[in-house]
């Protein structure tokens, strides 16, 4: 059977289209602007999620898809050396690069436009034209940077959150590093960062951190802004998720730091942290706002027996039949193979005992723990109710034999290795009650297809509101709608557009309405950039001249 997954990295395109209804009656209500964004592919380091930006905006009440090529002075400039230069002179200039990719997440801070990655500075696009405005501070405002003459390292993370009461954007900034002349350690300092959307970025250091890892998503709550360390094992001595040979530490480590040590006072020293530590590691996680004393609940969509970090390469094999894995896969990430489970944990704030912790997983269904939406107005902020997961599910002919071994001692293993299964788990999609951890309703997607990036929009008519998916077919792909709170009966309408098919597609964002932005906050590029590069080759200069000029 052809499947959705063998076509995952397939040229990417931009589409200005028509959706068409197939199926269902599209609701009368459903308004506002769905985005989504993923790595362009092919990729010129065969490996998914090195390629840039693909930003789609759908506008839902008139049912029309945009999808077009993030453009920023990165990119650009990268385009260009790539063009410029011969192979063994870029080679050497991007050894140690950190190019802003722009390929991960869509963010709304009011009503402007962010996209971000781990291993870069935010980026503000306006929503509307969904070019480039900004980089989110200057270089020389973060406290760890990698140096490089084109492509400084300003590894962040991406998502930042925002905290309805202060009216800021959290989140930090790290660099890591290998320990010594290890290839397999890396560690690096945590710093916090916060942003009013109008000055400059505000950061504290946190000695009591030591991330290993990486943060990916940061949470906030009345009293805390808390980092937690994804399971995504970076390798110095890999490349391009080629060569690993550790799997993720198997559990995720939680940093608490108290706003009330967030001051303007200390800005640029050292705050305390609070540290705790869960089984499995994870990917995304948020928190409610509200809070009862210091105990802190968080919900973290766990991610044991899923390495994205590691690319498929030619020579992998498939776990238990020793075939090769299809050479269409060469370069994706392969899939997980245990089941995982979505927890919910209370902590307490000031000394970091897990109070409680909670957990939902039917490990028959439950198999990758993709992305989730969850409803973002004043009341679920403050104390969440349902969240929507989504599940990739598991392919068996894409288990790669030295994934399952590297996993197969995982101390919190769900699944033995043994009882792995043999025919596939489709990809889903489960309302999680969040009160009681128990299945709301769920809905199974067709065998062959890959539900992507849920989006929860609200009713403004006052109904449940809706829950709006990306479903890849081996053919197309689909933008299905269901009743937020009644997964089970289906969706309610499906749409989708002729020779529309996307390839991989990462996180997505709701906003009501759209318009360019009203602010002057800009960074200057050729600030951020210096003049290291003025003493590069001929041809480089150049193509950096071109694009100071163009960026500024």
């Amino acid at each position: 059977m052809d499947h959705a997954v063998y076509h995952v990295l397939e040229q990417s395109r931009e589409y200005e289209v028509d959706l068409v209804v197939t199926a269902g009656q599209w609701p009368d209500g459903l308004t506002g602007f769905a985005f989504v964004v993923g790595p362009a592919q092919p990729t010129v380091l065969d490996f998914a999620p090195s390629g840039p930006g693909m930003l789609t905006r759908v506008d839902l009440a008139k049912r029309v898809w945009r999808t077009r090529r993030v453009v920023t002075p990165d990119l650009a400039m990268l385009g260009g050396l790539r063009a410029a230069l011969a192979p063994e002179e870029l080679q050497r200039l991007l050894t140690g690069a950190r190019p802003s990719l722009s390929h991960t997440a869509p963010h709304f801070f009011g009503d402007r436009l962010l996209l971000t990655a781990d291993r870069q500075r935010p980026v503000e696009l306006d929503p509307v034209t969904m070019t480039y405005r900004t980089f989110l501070g200057a270089v020389q405002e973060y406290p760890q940077v990698g140096a490089h003459p084109l492509f400084p390292g300003v590894q962040t993370t991406s998502h930042p959150v925002v905290d309805p009461d202060e009216g800021c954007l959290w989140w930090s900034n790290i660099h890591l590093r290998p320990r010594g002349r290890s290839t397999t350690d890396a560690e690096g300092p945590l710093s916090v960062v916060r942003w009013d959307g109008h000055g400059e970025l505000e950061t504290w250091e946190v000695p009591g951190a030591r991330i290993t890892q990486g943060t990916h998503e940061i949470a906030v709550t009345r009293d805390y802004v808390i980092f937690t360390e994804i399971g995504f094992q970076p390798e110095p001595g890999s490349v391009a998720g080629r060569g690993r040979t550790k799997p993720h530490l198997p559990f995720t480590d939680i940093y608490l730091v108290a706003k009330r040590a967030l001051t303007r006072a200390r800005v640029g020293s050292a705050v305390p942290v609070t540290h705790a530590r869960v089984p499995y590691e994870s990917f995304h996680e948020f928190a409610d706002y509200g809070q009862d004393g210091d105990d802190v609940t968080m919900y973290v969509a766990h991610s044991n027996g899923w390495d994205m970090n590691y690319a498929i390469t030619r020579s992998d094999i498939v776990w238990r039949t020793g075939d090769r894995l299809r050479s269409c896969l060469s370069g994706f990430m392969p899939t997980p193979v245990d089941a995982a489970p979505v927890g919910r944990h209370v902590i307490d704030g000031r000394t970091g005992q897990v109070r409680q912790s909670r957990y939902f997983l039917d490990p028959q269904r439950h198999w990758g723990t993709l992305l989730y939406a969850r409803d973002t107005r004043p009341a679920a902020l403050e104390r969440g109710r349902h969240l929507w997961q989504a599940y990739w599910g598991a392919t068996p002919d894409t288990m790669v034999s030295a994934i399952v071994e590297m996993y197969a001692d995982h101390p919190f293993r769900v699944v033995d290795v043994d009882d792995l299964p043999t025919t596939e788990i489709p990809s889903s999609l489960v309302c999680i009650d969040l009160e009681s951890m128990t299945e709301q309703s769920a809905w199974t997607f067709p065998a062959g297809t890959i539900c992507e990036s849920p989006v929860f929009v609200p009713d403004k008519a006052g109904g449940d509101g809706w829950v709006v998916v990306f479903v890849k077919h081996a053919d197309r792909t689909e933008l299905q709608v269901f009743d937020a709170l009644a997964l089970d009966l289906g969706p309610c309408a499906v749409a989708t557009a002729p020779g529309l098919r996307m390839p991989v597609l990462f996180h997505s964002g709701y906003t009501e309405t759209i318009r360019s932005p009203g602010t002057d906050y800009r960074r200057s590029f050729a600030t951020d950039l210096g003049t290291g590069w003025r003493d590069l080759s001929p041809a480089a200069r150049a193509i950096v001249t071109e694009i100071v000029e163009a960026f500024g």
